[in-house]
This record gives structure tokens, C-alpha cells and sequence, in this order.
């Protein structure tokens, strides 16, 4: 019995997974569960549940501002009101059963921590090696001193070097990058992707969608954001 809920929870993540390459709903998931002849122990809510036991990877939600200005946290993590605008941190509701206030942040970004999944790569050996890219990396350009084959060429990663960064051959040198989409099509609400590209692995796949890392989301204008 237990060998067929596991062969059944696998089959479960093998479609959890074509779910994501190819972006179906979640009702879309729960359709082709009941096509498969379920009897109702799998389903989205279960796999990512139990996936997540396997997998500890948990975003982070930070109450912030609602018009953006700064995030309350470190020193303004015990503040009600924004210190910038003056605008409500948090709303307040009321449980009846337990006859409590319950104080809600108006606005959270989320942030996903890149440690964790990074020694998640470290620990699959496939990976690891792949990984070693950065440290093995030698340019094979032997006719042009100055000639650039990867950003390890560049003046700026030499400089880093120099300054003693990236001793360890098992160092991640990352790639920073941000953008903003609009959310609705009356394009009043704007959110914007934080993403860094994993310079260790090879060019030809650092850049593929399973390999780009989302560290942080953050609704509203980025710029105002970052100011304060």
C-alpha cells in the first residue's frame, strides 16, 4: 500500500512539473489528477505541501509601505505608521470568537533567499561540477590579449579577484538584474522582478528559465523603493 501512494505521489510530481514548463492552471492540474483515476489523496495543495517538506525553500513576506517608500523592517520594524508618508503600516480587524484585533500588513514584497537554494545545487554532484564553471574557466582565445570570452575577462570580476573575492572554487559570482511589469491593463499597478543569473554555470544554459534565480518581488515603483 505504501509503495503504490508513493509510485502514485510520484507520478504527482512529474506532473507538478509539467505544470510548471508549461504554465497550466492550477484547476488545469487538478483536471488531469482525476483523468489519471485518483481516489482523491493527491492533488496540487498535497504535492506542494509534501514537496515542500523534501524542499526547504520558504519565501519571506515584509510588510512595507502601501505607497512603496520603505519596507518595515530593521529600523522600522516596530513602527505603525510610515516614517516618510505617515500613511497606516498595518490594517486592524476584528476576530469575533476570540475577541482580539488582528493587525494585517497593507502591503508585503516577498522575498526568496538564494542560500538555501544554492546548497540544494551544491548537494547533487551533477550539479556541483557544472557549477565549477567560473573556477575552471580559461580563456581560449589565444591571438587577442584583450579579448573577452565571459565576463571573467572583464576588468571588474579581475578587480574583485584581486580584492580577494571568489578564493573558493565553490564562490558564486552573480548577475543582477531587475524589471518591472504592469500588472492590470489599466496600468495603475506596477510590480517588479529582482533576478539574478548564475555566472558559475556555463553560458549556454546560465541564462534558460530553470536556471534564473527570483530573489525579491516587489509591488509598486521600484525607484521610489530604493531611494529611501
Amino acid at each position: 500500500m505504501n509503495q503504490e501512494l508513493s509510485e502514485s505521489f510520484i507520478k504527482t510530481l512529474q506532473l507538478l512539473k509539467i505544470k510548471h514548463e508549461h504554465n497550466f492552471s492550477d484547476r488545469a492540474f487538478n483536471d488531469i489528477l482525476k483523468i489519471y483515476g485518483e481516489d482523491g489523496s493527491s492533488s496540487l495543495y498535497l504535492a506542494q505541501k509534501k514537496l515542500s517538506c523534501f524542499v526547504n525553500i520558504n519565501p519571506t513576506f515584509v510588510p512595507m509601505c502601501i505607497n512603496t517608500c520603505c519596507a518595515f523592517t530593521g529600523e522600522f520594524v516596530n513602527v505603525t505608521s510610515c516614517p516618510l508618508c505617515g500613511e497606516a503600516a498595518y490594517s486592524q480587524s476584528s476576530n469575533i470568537r476570540t475577541s482580539s484585533n488582528i493587525r494585517a500588513p497593507r502591503k508585503v514584497f516577498t522575498f526568496l533567499p538564494l542560500i538555501d537554494r544554492l546548497k540544494l545545487q551544491y548537494n547533487n554532484p551533477g550539479r556541483s561540477a557544472e557549477l565549477r564553471y567560473r573556477h575552471n574557466y580559461v580563456n581560449n582565445d589565444e591571438y587577442m590579449d584583450d579579448s573577452i570570452g565571459d565576463i571573467f575577462d572583464g576588468r571588474l570580476y579581475k578587480e574583485l579577484v584581486e580584492d580577494g573575492y571568489f578564493t573558493d572554487e565553490r564562490d558564486i559570482a552573480l548577475i543582477g538584474s531587475t524589471d518591472g511589469y504592469q500588472i492590470f491593463k489599466q496600468r495603475t499597478d506596477d510590480c517588479w522582478v529582482i533576478m539574478f543569473i548564475n555566472a558559475n554555470l556555463p553560458p549556454d544554459v546560465r541564462v534558460k528559465k530553470e536556471n534564473l534565480l527570483i530573489s525579491a518581488i516587489i509591488p509598486g515603483n521600484l525607484f521610489i523603493f530604493l531611494y529611501y
